[in-house]
């Protein structure tokens, strides 16, 4: 009920939507001093001030308006597949696919509107370790694709883009939105997949390493081919076996079995071919296991030099950095921000919310409007 320029909001409401932001009260209060007396009702906040609180707990404007609050968390409320599975997990990372979440929606139901079919065809093959080759044509990689480039960082690049031209939305970040005070942490998650016939959306964490991006890449295509989310791990998932699906599709066991010499030292020869595929030296350990190279032992040494390393590294990950333009290029994806773009320029959705689903302003929308398809002269 509104009270001349101010509104009123359940008591209940206030409550759950601090629950719900997993936030410290004292760090509520130092941002909104009047928090306590809106709760009791001794006094309401203007609209905009609901607005603000919304922003600063993360939960949706619309759900402060309710006159009780949901029985099930946002999470529930929005990724209803996965039922009575989730677990506890961070405020950054329920937001994170909250947003994610909103993008892929608006971008399935437009490309429904444009006649865009499914992806994947009705006879894709069967997907296994033995068989590979299905996921490799798909987007048209040859079998010796990693010859051609020199380090993880192009090597990441080239494979987002051959997913991209699929019309697979390949985002990644390391902080909640735009905002840099929240960082994600790689060891809550390292990616996850949002999956949709029309708009299937890939999510990584970059403040995971070159190599971790990449193994998190193919992973999470790999559900795409199996047409099935991949947000949380539960009893019936089968990570392993895609674990060792995307294994196969980085390092071929064959192209491994040739280049393998048993006479030379294991470590030398793991950290070369983790070099070659643009994989991890943990990765490399764990297929050699896996086909009979090496041994367990071999495996817990180089486990145990990736922590060191992981340990002295510590926080050294980059969000991107430099240019502003750029890291929003790499965070958002280039078919997601076309697609955004000639979306609004064609009139279908307004630029208001085009400002909004690139998280940013009119300026950063008119620099990739430039960059995409230029003004007219």
């Amino acid at each position: 009920m509104a009270t001349g320029s101010k509104v009123e909001v359940s008591r209940d409401i206030y409550l759950w939507a601090i629950e719900e932001s997993q936030k410290d009260f004292i760090e509520i209060k130092n941002r909104f001093e009047k928090i306590e007396t809106w709760i009791s009702g001794e006094d309401y906040p203007t609209f905009r001030q609901v607005e603000r609180l919304a922003n600063f707990l993360g939960v949706p404007l619309g759900y402060m308006f309710l006159d009780e609050p949901p029985r099930t968390s946002i999470i529930e409320s929005e990724f209803r597949t996965i039922g009575n599975k989730i677990p506890e997990i961070s405020k950054n990372l329920q937001d994170t696919l909250y947003i994610m979440a909103r993008k892929k929606d608006w971008l399935s139901e437009y490309r429904r509107e444009k006649g865009w079919s499914k992806l994947l065809p009705h006879d894709f093959g069967e997907l296994s370790r033995e068989n590979i080759l299905p996921a490799k044509k798909y987007i048209d990689l040859d079998e010796f694709w990693y010859k051609e480039h020199r380090n993880k960082g192009t090597a990441f690049r080239y494979l987002r883009q051959r997913l991209e031209d699929k019309g697979i939305i390949v985002t990644q970040s390391g902080i909640v939105g735009s905002d840099n005070r929240r960082r994600l942490d790689v060891n809550e998650f390292r990616g996850f997949l949002l999956y949709d016939d029309l708009a299937p959306l890939i999510f990584i964490n970059s403040r995971d390493s070159e190599a971790g991006k990449i193994f998190t890449l193919i992973h999470e295509y790999i559900h795409f081919l199996l047409q099935e989310d991949d947000i949380f791990i539960d009893e019936d998932s089968d990570e392993t076996n895609i674990n060792m699906i995307t294994a196969e599709f980085l390092m071929p066991t064959s192209h491994v079995q040739e280049l393998w010499d048993n006479i030379r030292p294991e470590l030398e020869q793991i950290e070369e071919l983790s070099r070659l595929f643009h994989v991890s030296r943990l990765a490399v350990a764990i297929k050699l296991k896996d086909i009979g190279k090496i041994s367990r032992h071999v495996v817990n040494t180089v486990k145990q030099q990736t922590e060191k390393v992981l340990s002295e590294r510590g926080e050294e990950v980059s969000n991107g950095g430099g240019n502003y333009y750029r890291t929003i290029r790499s965070r958002l994806g280039d078919s997601f921000l076309r697609a955004v773009i000639q979306g609004a320029e064609a009139g279908d959705i307004s630029y208001t919310y085009a400002f909004d689903l690139l998280g940013g302003s009119a300026k950063l929308y008119d620099y990739f409007k430039e960059e995409f398809i230029g003004y007219e002269r």
